[in-house]
């Protein structure tokens, strides 16, 4: 789905304490990860990268998991995470989640990609509105 929203660069680890090292050592524009995860836990995990200390603390997080209680969501929100999400999740969906975060005004430099994608999106509503309005 990532490369399909313009993504040039996605990373994938197989566990926590590699998303952890992958973090630190390539700096990604936003994190998305699960709770559940070999190593180290999702909640452990987030709380190690926005630690203020931490270079990683302002790289906005979603999580995106299928377990979900009410004290995960709670430790969730407790965490540092910008959003949740809860699988399955719409492509649309997630889309809409990463745009919010990423474009946020308070982001120095957001992904080309993603303002390239944006822009065509509001073209294309317009486009539509339009062609609504001559009807």
């Amino acid at each position: 789905m990532l490369h399909g929203f313009g993504s040039r660069e996605v990373y994938e680890s197989a566990s926590g304490a590699e998303a952890l090292e992958l973090a630190r050592s390539t700096t990604p524009n936003i994190i998305i990860t699960d709770l559940i995860m070999p190593d180290l836990n999702g909640l452990k995990f987030i709380k190690m990268l926005k630690a203020p200390s931490a270079p990683t603390s302002r790289i906005p997080i979603i999580v995106l998991s299928g377990y979900l209680t009410k004290t995960a969501t709670l430790g969730v929100n407790e965490s540092g995470a910008d959003e949740l999400l809860v699988k399955p999740v719409s492509p649309k969906a997630l889309y809409e989640h990463i745009s919010r975060i990423v474009l946020r005004k308070n982001q120095a430099n957001p992904p080309t990609a993603f303002v390239q994608n944006q822009r065509r999106r509001a073209e294309l509503h317009k486009k539509k509105t339009g062609d609504l309005a001559i009807v």
